[in-house]
């Protein structure tokens, strides 16, 4: 079972993840079309999507210690 430390650090992790994949994206000056490296930006779309929704679901968790 995961402590809540585990689940501190692999947030941190994640976060540190998506800070590098953003960089590398680099504002979308490298998207030259809709399907930038053969994958079509409504399917990087649909996991931002998810990415919200996973974040969103932690924060209410989160929201709720200590109630």
């Amino acid at each position: 079972m995961q402590s809540s430390t585990d689940f501190i650090d692999s947030l941190a992790h994640e976060h540190a993840r998506l800070g590098r994949l953003l960089q590398v994206i680099d504002s979308g000056r490298w998207w030259t079309t809709s399907e930038p490296g053969r994958v079509k930006v409504e399917a990087l779309t649909e996991q931002a999507t998810r990415i919200k929704d996973a974040i969103d679901a932690i924060e209410e968790a989160v929201g709720q210690l200590g109630s």
